[in-house]
């Protein structure tokens, strides 16, 4: 198709009315476009900007962080007492006090008889009644005795001297017999922390002489001692041997057939009575051994009453 002058002058002609028909419009648009844009970013002031340091005026304080320090609560120490144990009692108990006779080791000839004696004390909460008993235990018997009865009430903290008459065996050698307490129920009781130990008896045997030698002397309470008699009595046995001393007679030594004995003395001509004993003032005995020496027999305690027998 070939164009011609007025073709394309018409052609002109129309696009040059539309774009005049698009300039209103234009103008109407503008502000619309112009509010939704992003102002253009100074680049250089922004540097600028943050290279710039800030000065802070002289009256304005610069503010100070500072940190709260932690604080510690005080908990007041405490003192918990520890926990403590109340002390272990028994209502029965008993503490040994002493031997009163026959001290361990003593020697007797064989078969001759002799009396042990303990020193107890209550050491329980209960009273102990001549319902309680001292019975054998173990060991060496030496005898036939298997019991012997409390003669009084022992209250807690009292003391008993307790007895048994005893039989050294036939044969020579070591022997040791053991014995506790028995309650009325039955229940058998000795020392030691846990009541549980028992007292013992423990001797020799041994082939003997048959004679030993008593030494001693007299406290008669007079600037001289009259004319007296002294008997010695065998214990577990009706015999008494006597001997007579002088005047003036201080001191004594005798001999005397194995066993164990009281020893007291009158004097006749001021009626008094002198004895060997215990602090109780209760005759007090002592053991004759074949070839051996007892010494220290102090006849010292005189009375005009007869003196009762102890151990």
């Amino acid at each position: 198709m070939k164009l011609t002058t007025n073709t394309i002058l018409f052609i002109f002609g129309v696009l040059g009315l539309l774009l005049l028909a698009c300039i209103p419009m234009s103008l109407l648009a503008l502000p619309l476009i112009s509010a939704h844009q992003t102002p253009a970013v100074d680049s250089l002031a922004t540097i600028q900007a943050m290279m710039t340091p800030v000065v802070v005026p002289p009256t304005m304080s610069v503010p100070v962080i500072t940190s709260i320090p932690p604080t510690a609560t005080v908990v007041p120490p405490t003192s918990t007492p520890l926990p403590t144990s109340a002390p272990v009692t028994y209502c029965d108990w008993a503490t040994f006090v002493m031997d009163v006779t026959v001290p361990d080791g003593s020697t007797f000839a064989p078969g001759e008889t002799f009396t042990k004696t303990w020193r107890l004390k209550n050491r329980g909460t209960c009273s102990w009644s001549p319902d309680y008993f001292l019975v054998f235990y173990g060991g060496d018997q030496m005898g036939g005795t298997t019991a012997v009865r409390l003669l009084a009430n022992v209250g807690p903290g009292q003391t008993v001297d307790v007895s048994i008459p005893l039989t050294a065996p036939a044969s020579t050698g070591h022997y040791t017999g053991y014995w506790m307490l028995r309650n009325p129920a039955g229940i058998m009781f000795g020392s030691g922390d846990k009541a549980e130990k028992a007292m013992y008896v423990d001797i020799y045997t041994r082939d003997l002489l048959p004679h030993g030698t008593v030494t001693g002397n007299i406290c008669y309470p007079s600037e001289f001692n009259p004319p007296m008699t002294i008997y010695f009595e065998r214990v577990g046995s009706s015999e008494v041997i006597q001997f007579f001393v002088p005047e003036n007679n201080m001191n004594f030594s005798f001999l005397l057939p194995n066993g164990v004995y009281y020893v007291r003395a009158w004097a006749p001509n001021y009626n008094l009575e002198g004895a060997y004993v215990n602090p109780d003032r209760t005759m007090r005995t002592f053991v004759i051994n074949g070839g051996q020496t007892t010494t220290g027999i102090g006849i010292c305690d005189w009375d005009v009453n007869a003196h009762s027998r102890g151990q």
